[in-house]
């Protein structure tokens, strides 16, 4: 088969594959977990992909609900080039799916299954990965998954996410985000028969923000600095002898929130120091930005128009928000597709609406073309040898730059 019939036949594959993709989608939004603890989630995209002849690692590098899937290949021994598609599946507290990873989980299935039987049935020797990576909503699962090896021979790295107000993206620049945790220890006490005896944990996390917002006045205007109260008491009648503050430092770049981190730091450190609490800091995971290839961009475009989206023109606008792909993009050449689940522009990521909308018509219209899209790009990569070293030599070449 010839690189238009191969394309063809991913789409044809991933056509047939719809109503199942619809079940599992659906099944994984009515169903929401958070965290680290997404079993269910995890499952049923596991289980969607063991049926359809995939070879599924469960429990993938000793990470509950990881997952990494193999399609039937072709070329035995020697190296051949791989393809990850990234699959996410955690929704929010509260919310539920209001980032839309119960699309992005079942497109990646669906791309992955449609790449290697397209791949296995013309003989081409290459590999398709499904990578299932828990806990994208701060957690980093994909950071720990890259840790511990799990992309290592992986070439190149694809994946979908849902965005609103008609606009099509394949690698927007974003934001880096490090993660922090602040913990405060006080002493309880009776507020009203002996409140001097007690140390108000609650009083230092305001320290904290009191100190946060008179910094926001020395900080550049890319930068993010929010939080919330967790824990901060129960009763109004006890000294709260514990808060909790999840507050995660964001900006354009690693490198250009280094130096706001501490200053975050500091600014827990006073609110102990004043009040007398004793401050544990939790350093959680840092998510990167992303490096884009306008290589990778152009390749993605060649199959838009396959399924009736205008190509990208140029790089898209910025976008704040932070994803652990960017770290993915940091090891090895990854491309983020961006289409619309809502054409409102007034509707937001992680609310109720968008939500919905990941439940919709239009939402699972777009992962039906966002996994056409990605089956294709995959094709590609693995029968133009010259294509992907292309988009590899880039990659090399920009990541050496940021580090010099």
């Amino acid at each position: 088969m010839n690189r238009a019939e191969l394309r063809a036949r991913a789409c044809a594959e991933v056509d047939a594959l719809r109503p199942a993709m619809d079940a599992v989608a659906h099944a994984i939004h009515d169903d929401p977990e958070v965290g680290w603890d997404t079993p269910r989630s995890a499952g049923r995209l596991e289980n969607f992909l063991e049926a359809e002849g995939m070879a599924v690692e469960r429990d993938v590098a000793g990470l509950a609900c990881a997952f990494r899937a193999t399609g039937p290949r072709s070329g035995a021994g020697g190296a051949h080039p791989s393809v990850a598609f990234l699959a996410e599946y955690d929704a929010l507290p509260k919310v539920g799916h209001g980032c839309g990873h119960n699309l992005i989980g079942t497109t990646a299935c669906g791309a992955g299954i449609a790449a290697a039987r397209t791949l296995a049935a013309a003989g081409v020797p290459g590999a398709a990965y499904v990578m299932g990576t828990p806990f994208e909503e701060g957690g980093g699962g994909k950071i720990v998954l890259l840790d511990r090896g799990v992309f290592d021979g992986v070439d190149a790295s694809l994946m979908f996410h849902p965005g609103t107000g008609g606009e099509v993206r394949a690698g927007s620049p974003n934001n880096a985000c490090h993660f922090m945790v602040f913990k405060y220890y006080g002493k309880a006490a009776h507020t009203g028969a002996a409140p001097w005896e007690g140390v108000n944990a609650a009083d230092a996390a305001m320290f904290l923000f009191a100190a946060v917002n008179a910094l926001r006045q020395h900080l550049t205007s890319d930068v993010r600095v929010s939080g919330v109260i967790r824990q901060g008491g129960e009763s109004s009648g006890i000294v709260p002898d514990y808060a909790e503050v999840p507050m995660p430092v964001r900006g354009r770049s690693y490198h250009s929130i280094l130096p706001v981190i501490e200053k975050v730091r500091n600014c827990a450190r006073a609110g102990a120091l004043a009040t007398g609490c004793r401050l544990e800091i939790e350093e959680g995971p840092t998510f990167l930005e992303h490096v884009l290839l306008d290589s990778y961009r152009a390749l993605i475009n060649e199959s838009l128009a396959e399924v009736g989206v205008p190509p990208i023109v140029g790089v898209g606008p910025h976008v704040t928000a932070s994803a652990d792909s960017g770290n993915i993009s940091q090891k090895l050449p990854h491309l983020t597709l961006g289409l619309p689940i809502e054409m409102r522009k007034d509707i937001a990521l992680h609310t109720p609406a968008f939500a919905a909308a990941a439940d919709s018509d239009l939402g699972r219209d777009a992962m039906n073309r966002a996994a056409k899209v990605l089956a294709m790009c995959a094709i590609d990569l693995l029968t133009e040898p010259g294509r992907l070293e292309a988009i590899r030599a880039e990659h090399r070449a920009k990541t050496a730059a940021a580090a010099s």
